[in-house]
């Protein structure tokens, strides 16, 4: 249901969904395969440390754990309900979650809105609304942190810690997220799934996580906006970088939407979304890569200030790619005797007889890791120069370890500067374990040309965002 903004009592009450002291797991099973087992083997699997307590009127003990009957009958208090029990039955648990001063309830249950029962779904709504209960979902996968250890909802693993908030009506997408996390080192600060979003909004989650200390950025799944003014209100109210991706919009994709999270979009154009999100500050993804990759640079990289981009490579097509895809992307690369003239010879000194000065700078594939440091060293000093793009592409002469290390050195000593520093790593097992050690450095790097310059073009436009506001 719609919200004009924001509503203070519920922005304050989301930290007791990802920072619970307790919770109640209403529809907790016995039974391995069931969501309900799941959440209490999610939560002490991972580490968390508050009180769980099963409830289950057909259970004595669930997990090892004394069960309830109902959440009304524990003792002690109760910070998050999470709900897993068929539709019918929520209403009345919900009835016990005021009864008992539950801070929050998320509903994992489906068969609300997506399969027509609106009805049902719009009277909880309403009942929660009114007793002042936020309630999230229904029909979500659940929610975690990983600076928590928290893990709620059937959920297989956390992600690795990292900079960025990832706030999702889709499951199944928050679920890709977090194997990449893994694999890839997708570093994130907490995660939620919103479903249905019947009360809980975008606009909530987006004050709460400009309030989190571990977030840096913000990622967005967006099935349906029916709340948009409020979406843009909270954008604006945010000081950190905001990426969007939104869904929906194709004729089938229209009704693929509804039957996933009840999301309504009949009415609305791509070009609508487009200033929507403009309005907001708020930077467009198209596809899920670029969402991710986008989303990871602006978690641990300054805004570009400019337009000064130099590029230093010791392979030529990489370079070519780059330049086109910047070019493609509304962002052409300035050869570097317009942006620097004395740079352009200072980094000759670190290039062969057969390198290019242009931009990209070409330091060819003979380029040994002191040429590297050279070239680079040069073009971060620069005053003139407002972000750094580096390519490796192997060679049977590469030291890629070396030349990774002076990498890290290089960012850490010249991070003061505020000059965006981008990496792509094109090749084999070698680039691939290069990308993770440099990203645990918190340095975004691609295996591709494309990734790369996704992620500098978006760091301009947050850069040019900032200028604006």
């Amino acid at each position: 249901m719609k919200v004009i903004e924001a509503r203070e009592y519920v922005v304050n009450h989301l930290q007791y969904a990802l920072n619970p002291k307790s919770i109640a797991v209403i529809g907790a099973s016995r039974y391995k395969t069931k969501v309900g087992y799941k959440v209490i083997e999610g939560l002490t699997n991972w580490g968390y440390k508050g009180e769980i307590y099963p409830v289950n009127p057909r259970a004595t003990y669930v997990h090892g754990r004394k069960a309830y009957k109902r959440v009304i009958d524990i003792e002690d208090e109760v910070d998050l309900a999470f709900v897993a029990v068929p539709a019918h039955i929520v209403k009345s648990v919900l009835e016990d979650c005021v009864a008992k001063n539950v801070k929050i309830a998320v509903i994992a249950t489906s068969a609300f809105k997506e399969i027509g029962r609106g009805d049902l779904q719009n009277e909880l709504t309403e009942y929660c609304r009114k007793n002042e209960l936020p309630l999230i979902g229904p029909n979500l996968v659940g929610m975690g942190s990983p600076y928590l250890n928290f893990n709620c909802g059937f959920i297989p693993y956390l992600p690795i810690e990292g900079p960025v908030a990832m706030i999702s009506q889709s499951g199944a997408n928050l679920l890709a997220a977090l194997g990449t996390s893994q694999k890839d080192h997708y570093g994130m600060s907490f995660f939620v799934g919103l479903g249905n979003k019947a009360d809980v909004d975008f606009c909530e989650f987006i004050e709460y996580a400009g309030l989190d200390e571990h977030t840096k950025c913000l990622a967005i799944y967006v099935e349906g906006l029916d709340s948009s003014e409020a979406f843009v209100k909270s954008c604006k109210k945010v000081d950190k970088p905001i990426v969007v991706i939104k869904v929906g919009g194709s004729k089938i994709g229209e009704k693929a939407a509804f039957a996933h999270t009840a999301s309504e979009n009949a009415g609305t154009s791509d070009a609508f979304y487009d200033e929507l999100f403009k309005e907001a500050g708020a930077i467009r993804a198209t596809t899920w890569q670029e969402f991710l990759d986008v989303s990871l640079a602006l978690g641990t990289q300054p805004p570009l200030a400019g337009d000064h981009i130099v590029m230093i490579t010791n392979g030529g097509g990489s370079g070519l790619l780059s330049c086109d895809h910047f070019e493609r992307l509304g962002l052409p690369l300035h050869e570097l005797q317009e942006i620097s003239p004395q740079l352009r010879e200072r980094i000759k000194a670190y290039m062969p007889m057969f390198g290019s000065p242009l931009n990209p700078v070409d330091i060819s594939g003979t380029a040994s890791p002191i040429q590297y440091k050279g070239a680079f060293r040069q073009a971060m000093c620069d005053p003139n120069v407002d972000g750094v793009l580096g390519s490796i592409c192997p060679t049977a002469v590469t030291d890629v370890d070396a030349v990774v290390d002076i990498i890290i050195e290089l960012h850490e000593t010249y991070k003061h500067l505020h000059k965006p520093f981008v990496m792509e790593c094109q090749g084999g097992q070698e680039c691939h374990e290069a990308i993770l050690k440099l990203r645990d450095h918190g340095i975004p790097a691609y295996a591709t040309a494309e990734q790369a310059v996704n992620a500098m073009v978006a760091l301009y436009k947050y850069g040019q965002i900032v200028k604006n506001k």
